[in-house]
């Protein structure tokens, strides 16, 4: 009997038009990842009925919900459809803003078991989360969590007449030759960094209803993003901002080639705490800064992602 492996899965998306709802005959972009978890999340209630005996009674079916992450390493060009589907906006002249437009995606698994290959498909899925993950001398990491309405039963056969569409062939981008550069404003001297983490996430939440076994509906609650930057110590020029609270820009490019770079912009924030710490022998100071980003009224947004730049 075959057994299904990890190295030969295949994971494949499709946008949605109608959410919820896998096309008739979709293109199927085969995504580039590391791992997944997608999974249809079982929602049960177990009985509190007494019995002379103490057994259980019954354990009750009351839902479906498909929930997981799927980890990758960011490319130029690969999840263009995710970050807007992220971002709830069109990209727009190859700027993408945060907003509110619903966009739900399909994905499929394939798990290759020889003659007779397992298909697992999970439709009206939103992206809930983003974390974005720059450290020196490391590639950069990109994380998505998912949330989903449902998932049909596993299938042995592709959906009549889907085509499947290869994966980008970019580079993996790293934080050391990929990071054209990395600019904050609001202090005298942009802070060198060791590492950042970007949090991107639609704080979704479903919406359920008498009579519906699958989610109604998900809602998008408040738009975040957060991070923490660690940076080495070599002014009082953070430190102020600190305590001063101060409004900042962040700002980085990052990208392997002329017009295959992304810069991300977060446009106004806070940082919300941080001092240098004495970390010993060996070791520079840092100071390791969480922030979150607030709205900035002339980019009428939190987060501005600029694709194609120079």
């Amino acid at each position: 009997m075959a057994v299904a492996h990890g190295s030969q899965t295949r994971l494949a998306y499709v946008m949605e038009t109608v959410p919820g709802t896998i096309p008739a005959t979709p293109t199927w972009k085969i995504a580039r990842y590391v791992t997944e978890g997608l999974t249809l999340d079982k929602q049960t209630v177990s009985s509190d009925e007494v019995r002379p005996d103490r057994n259980r009674s019954d354990v009750t079916d009351v839902g479906r919900q498909v929930t997981g992450p799927i980890n990758t390493l960011l490319s130029y060009g690969t999840f263009d459809d995710w970050l807007s589907a992220l971002l709830a906006n069109d990209w727009a002249t190859n700027v993408l803003k945060n907003g509110n437009v619903v966009k739900t995606l399909a994905f499929e698994k394939t798990f290759e078991l020889g003659a007779t290959d397992v298909y697992a498909r999970y439709r009206g899925c939103r992206m809930n989360t983003l974390d974005l993950q720059l450290n020196a001398k490391q590639n950069v990491t990109a994380n998505w969590g998912v949330m989903g309405i449902g998932s049909p039963n596993p299938d042995t056969a592709i959906v009549t007449g889907a085509t499947y569409t290869d994966p980008t062939t970019t580079p993996v981008l790293n934080a050391a030759l990929n990071v054209g550069s990395l600019v904050m404003t609001g202090v005298t001297a942009s802070p060198k960094l060791q590492a950042l983490s970007l949090r991107i996430t639609n704080n979704i939440y479903a919406v359920d209803v008498l009579g519906q076994y699958e989610t109604y509906d998900f809602g998008l609650g408040l738009f975040e993003v957060s991070g923490t930057m660690t940076a080495v110590f070599e002014s009082k020029d953070l430190f102020d901002a600190v305590i001063n609270h101060s409004d900042l820009t962040l700002n980085f490019t990052i990208g392997a080639s002329t017009g295959n770079k992304y810069t991300f912009s977060v446009p106004k924030l806070k940082l919300t705490n941080g001092s240098p710490v004495g970390p010993g022998n060996g070791r520079a100071v840092v100071m390791e800064c969480p922030f979150t980003a607030i709205i900035d009224a002339t980019a009428a947004a939190s987060l501005v992602i600029t694709r194609a730049v120079a």
